[in-house]
């Protein structure tokens, strides 16, 4: 009728004693943190021969290569399911989108000169990835019939 001995707490209490299990190790090794990527493009950028900022690069070749090691971009992110970079393409479509490439002057041959901010271009991933989309009510609020923008008021309460 009465629990064992070796399931009394050696204290007064007469509740069971609970072991403890150890905390795996794994538990959120497959969420991508901003601070390891962010980690990740520093050292990147340190090997290699970089401004003082440290971040940018000239060419979508080394921007590529450097951004596809970020765990935000890897196939458990939620990135992944959200976008597909299948070619240089996509990756060359995906990062003017983000607001990180910037274009000056020219070379010689009259080429312009790209700049790709990847700590900006981290941040623009981490966005997209973890962004909650805008509520449907919200939109509906903001958006007329027509499309257009209408003012917005509060919605009137219910009583």
């Amino acid at each position: 009728m009465f629990p064992s001995a070796d399931t009394i707490p050696p204290s007064s209490s007469s509740y069971p004693v609970i072991q403890r299990r150890p905390r795996s190790r794994s538990f959120g090794a497959g969420t991508p943190t901003f601070s390891s990527d962010l980690a990740k493009l520093k050292a990147a950028c340190s090997s290699h021969d970089h401004n003082d900022n440290g971040s940018i690069v000239h060419s979508y070749s080394e921007a590529i290569t450097i951004a596809s090691s970020f765990d935000v971009m890897g196939s458990n992110s939620p990135l992944s399911r959200k976008l597909t970079l299948e070619g240089k393409e996509d990756w060359i479509e995906f990062m003017n989108k983000s607001g990180a490439v910037s274009s000056s002057g020219g070379d010689e041959d009259g080429n312009p000169t790209i700049s790709i901010h990847l700590e900006k271009f981290l941040r623009y991933c981490f966005d997209f990835a973890y962004k909650m989309p805008s509520s449907p009510k919200n939109r509906n609020k903001t958006c007329g019939v027509d499309g257009g923008v209408a003012s917005v008021s509060p919605l009137p309460l219910q009583v």
